[in-house]
């Protein structure tokens, strides 16, 4: 998958907004949503940084992940509201206002149109990850995910309005 932009060209570079605030915010968000069984969790991998969100909404599970753009300069140092931070970690900060922004657009499109969470729905029983989370519809292709549905379903969905022989 190809990169858009590098960290260093792409929105909320120059943000001076601290990643746990905005982690704060994004719990705000879901609070205010009414979803429950929320976690906004952070995991570390040597210099490799991602964040999960999961929560439940309507008797489903969803899950978002967020990680910092790649930056052209990691260790280049430069000053963000006059406080030196290396590139990546100040793309660590950019990642929070991406994900706040994010949580709010698609949690505001699923007021009106439930199905703008599709793509982050949890699918138990269609496939894990070594963490044992279920993927999610997103996640697994279009391919596997028509593959799991029943046959009438799958007709309906690929427009031919007909069940599918043997299937």
């Amino acid at each position: 998958m190809k990169q858009a932009r590098f960290a260093e060209d792409a929105n909320y570079w120059s943000t001076v907004v601290h990643p746990a605030k905005s982690q704060a915010g994004i719990i705000e968000l879901l609070e205010d949503f009414g979803t429950s069984n929320m976690m906004v969790t952070q995991g570390q991998a040597g210099d490799k940084v991602a964040w999960l969100v999961r929560f439940e909404w309507q008797g489903a599970v969803y899950r978002f992940t967020f990680v910092p753009l790649e930056c052209r300069n990691p260790d280049k140092e430069s000053s963000f509201g006059g406080k030196r931070r290396r590139h990546s970690e100040q793309a660590r900060f950019q990642m929070g206002r991406v994900a706040v922004h994010f949580v709010k657009a698609i949690l505001t499109a699923a007021e009106t149109h439930p199905h703008a969470l599709f793509g982050f729905v949890e699918l138990p029983g269609v496939g894990t990850y070594s963490g044992g989370l279920p993927m999610t519809a997103g996640e697994i292709g279009v391919e596997r995910l028509v593959g799991t549905l029943p046959p009438m379903e799958r007709g309906l969905l690929l427009g031919s309005g007909e069940v599918e022989e043997g299937a």
